[in-house]
């Protein structure tokens, strides 16, 4: 796949959707702002420490995995109809378009939890680089896996939905218990863990999904 195509599908699904990605930077940033910063004085260190990354964490995680699961959901086929014709008569190999058209949501579910963290460091509560990148890896992996039900129907596609949001309960699981549950309190199995779970994920995702378009035909 040549550059130049890879770039006009991407590029082209980020300016059908302009209206839907700074609709999703708004909301972001709208909810960052309201969302409740306080946690409760705690003495214990492991405790405490818990207690700051599941603030820190479950807004930008779950809303904006819920951003990009939307944004996902709307590269479906039907709703740009000229767009889709293009793209499945174009001489690519599903994995080629799988990620050319995996892009655009990318950065459109990048751009709002960027917005939010964003709104958080207006507000003086911003979170570390570490758990905006964590949250950043659940919201790609949960986009991708969201992704594999745009070209389904039905009860494969309910699981699909079902599974993104799964992928982001894990991911939060693992972010903030995983070093409870290693008695460690340095952030190292949580951000381990976490990452190489929202990798795996992903990438699993987005092959599925490649696969997928391979098979898939428009006139069904």
């Amino acid at each position: 796949m040549t550059r130049r195509a890879f770039a006009s599908v991407f590029t082209t699904r980020l300016y059908v959707d302009r209206r839907s990605t700074a609709l999703a930077c708004a909301l972001a940033a709208i909810v960052a702002f309201v969302q409740p910063h306080s946690i409760a004085g705690i003495t214990d260190p492991l405790t405490a420490s818990l207690a700051i990354r599941s603030v820190w964490l479950a807004g930008p995680m779950f809303f904006c995995s819920t951003i990009g699961i939307a944004i996902a959901l709307v590269q479906g086929p039907g709703r740009h109809r000229y767009l889709d014709a293009a793209e499945l008569g174009a001489p690519l190999f599903g994995r080629e378009l799988a990620r050319a058209k995996a892009v655009a949501p990318a950065i459109a579910a990048s751009l709002a939890a960027l917005c939010y963290w964003a709104a958080q460091f207006l507000s003086g509560f911003a979170a570390p680089p570490t758990f905006f990148t964590l949250a950043l890896a659940s919201v790609l992996a949960s986009t991708m896996v969201a992704l594999n039900a745009t070209i389904r129907s039905g009860g494969t596609r309910a699981l699909y939905v079902a599974l993104a949001f799964a992928t982001t309960a894990i991911s939060y699981a693992l972010a903030v218990y995983a070093d409870v549950a290693t008695k460690r309190n340095d952030d190292a199995a949580a951000v381990a863990s976490e990452l190489v779970f929202c990798g795996v994920v992903g990438f699993i995702a987005l092959r599925q999904y490649g696969e997928a378009l391979a098979r898939y035909d428009a006139l069904d």
